[in-house]
């Protein structure tokens, strides 16, 4: 019974957090302590129930020390975040303060609980190691260890989620090589989703990713069979299809979420294609991507493969709960018309 009002708990952290995210907007939030800790809970709350659900012996000592940093986060929040007396109005009053310290209370309990319950003892007694090791079934290359495992689904998260963060970033570089005349193309500093928000997720990125790893990667392998490991030919060739992905991918967003230009505009660029696509920015995606099936993925993937991967996995649990929370918060709003959708 005890442990299941500790999957309660960490549920109920989590659910509320996405509550949050799904009636607030991304203007109701500036990245300061506030942000910060509900990015912290939602990422510590994910762990505590994957440690639960492994009955993992480490539960009780994570769940303390977990909880005395939710603590920390709240009262420093509190004190000089925007979580009490802030601008939003989602964030501020009595309803918040009271909040607060039903949270906080939560909290005690969950952390006396585990630190002195002798159930949870004898409960929870898995040992946690490196995890099983993943199978390398021959030199066919990192995608083929195992697919559609539990790793290879994990990697593959790992890799979307930070591809759309890292993205996101690269972009404001290549706006910032516009500004310095390297590139040719129009930027707009008053755009709050590109300058302002730092952790909005580009799912363009991320879907590029996972193409690179399912489809690119796979690709350039086969190539280099058929031209017996030549690398010129298996490099033009890989290359040209990793532009014409690049060129679908770019072409494709630009038609879901930019159909009034409202987000970018080529048309008035040489060799653009109905102003959502321009060559100059295909080859320098192109490049990247080729950058990252030859080299990036490649050293990435050994690095997972050879890593703890159990520590590996709580760092994707985490990454998970804190990413989830992102694409709720700016693409999903709950408004008095309904669900709001990007």
């Amino acid at each position: 019974m005890g442990l299941w009002l500790c999957v309660a708990y960490f549920a109920l952290v989590i659910l509320a957090t996405y509550a949050l995210g799904f009636f607030a907007t991304a203007d109701d939030f500036a990245y300061d302590i506030t942000l910060v800790r509900l990015l912290a809970d939602c990422a510590i709350a994910s762990v505590g129930l994957w440690l639960v659900w492994r009955r993992a012996a480490v539960l009780p000592g994570f769940g303390v020390i977990s909880g005395a940093c939710m603590l920390a986060l709240l009262a420093i929040d509190l004190w000089i975040g925007e979580g009490v007396g802030g601008e939003s109005e989602l964030l501020i009053g009595p309803a918040a303060l009271a909040g607060a310290c039903v949270f906080a209370a939560a909290t005690v309990a969950m952390m006396c609980y585990l630190a002195f319950s002798a159930h949870v003892r004898t409960v929870c007694t898995r040992v946690l190691g490196r995890g099983s090791a993943v199978d390398d079934p021959g030199a066919e290359g990192f995608y083929f260890e195992r697919p559609l495992s539990w790793h290879w689904w994990r990697n593959l998260g790992i890799y979307y989620a930070a591809s759309t963060l890292i993205g996101h970033w690269g972009e404001i570089c290549f706006c910032w090589l516009i500004v310095l005349g390297v590139f040719q193309g129009s930027y707009d500093f008053s755009h709050d989703q590109l300058w302002s928000w730092w952790l909005y997720p580009y799912p363009a990125e991320g879907i590029a990713a996972v193409l690179c790893v399912v489809i690119l990667y796979p690709l350039k392998q086969w190539l280099a069979k058929r031209f017996k490991g030549r690398l010129v030919p298996t490099l033009v060739v890989s290359f040209l299809v990793t532009m014409a992905a690049c060129a679908a991918i770019d072409f494709s967003a630009g038609i879901l979420f930019n159909a009034d230009y409202q987000l970018w505009d080529y048309r008035d660029l040489p060799f653009n294609f109905m102003g959502q696509i321009v060559l100059q920015n295909t080859l320098v995606y192109s490049v990247i991507a080729t950058f990252v099936v030859w080299v990036l993925y490649p050293w990435v993937a050994a690095l997972l493969k050879k890593g703890n991967q159990t520590a590996i996995d709580v760092f994707f649990i985490a990454l998970a709960g804190a990413y989830t929370f992102l694409e709720v918060l700016y693409f999903l709003t709950i408004t008095p018309a309904g669900l709001v959708i990007g």
